[in-house]
């Protein structure tokens, strides 16, 4: 599976020339009070719609992803648990500075429910099928 993260250019916003479609994203957000440190893997068509899978600590499977990624590079994805019983809605924006991804919901579990993270994923688009996660800091 190819897995790449995601970041932007030099404005706020991705541009097309920066989502690349049918990649896979790796995006890290780490462990912030209760939630525990998540890997958000995902794949945007041409569409823009998201779908993909959330790991937690461990790299066990935990939730399905789907959703959808407007022209702005605005996000809403629904987090559905492996049972369907618990979801999330996590919305957030990729931008060139700080980026951010908000969960309310306990499909990562009810510790991340309320978490906002702010990550710089600088030029990651820079780097066409590959990098690592977010760095920066979680937040609550």
């Amino acid at each position: 599976m190819i897995v790449l993260s995601l970041a932007t250019a030099v404005l706020p916003g991705c541009t097309l020339e920066q989502i690349m479609i049918g990649q896979w994203y790796h995006i890290s957000t780490p462990r912030s009070g209760a939630c525990p440190s998540l890997e958000w893997q995902f794949v945007v068509d041409p569409q823009r719609s998201i779908g993909g899978y959330l790991s937690g600590d461990g790299q066990q499977w935990i939730a399905n992803l789907s959703g959808r990624l407007n022209a702005d590079d605005s996000f809403q994805i629904t987090a559905t648990d492996l049972t369907g019983n618990r979801t999330a809605n996590v919305t957030g924006q990729f931008t060139s500075q700080v980026s951010t991804i908000s969960i309310h919901g306990d499909a990562a579990g009810s510790g991340c429910d309320g978490q906002t993270f702010k990550l710089r994923l600088g030029g990651y688009f820079s780097f066409p099928g590959g990098g690592g996660g977010g760095g920066g800091g979680g937040g609550g």
